[in-house]
């Protein structure tokens, strides 16, 4: 059975493919899991305004690098009413961590 984990934000108990994970594990202990869902963590993001993300890369440990985020953003942020705060945040963190 898949470990779940509570979000904080929304009082709802979810799988942990649902939370984004972290390094530090001073600050999130055990596996790195964040205490707020993808969903509400992502809520307030415009992926054209980097001060609404630059703080969620800081918590998961990922560095920030313009070029990369303004690829993703040119291929798949071409419609701004569909482009959620996950649509781009989601694709630079696998891209990240495949690097």
């Amino acid at each position: 059975m898949a470990e779940t984990y509570y979000c904080e934000k929304c009082n709802k108990t979810m799988n942990g493919d649902q939370f984004y994970s972290s390094n530090n594990l001073d600050k999130y202990p055990n596996d790195g899991k964040l205490n707020m869902c993808k969903k509400c963590l992502t809520l307030h993001v415009d992926n054209w305004d980097p001060e609404t993300y630059l703080w969620i890369l800081q918590e998961i440990d990922v560095p920030y690098i313009p070029d990369e985020w303004n690829k993703l953003l040119a291929s798949y942020g071409k419609d701004r009413r569909k482009t959620t705060g996950m649509t781009i945040l989601g694709r630079y963190l696998s891209k990240m961590k495949l690097k």
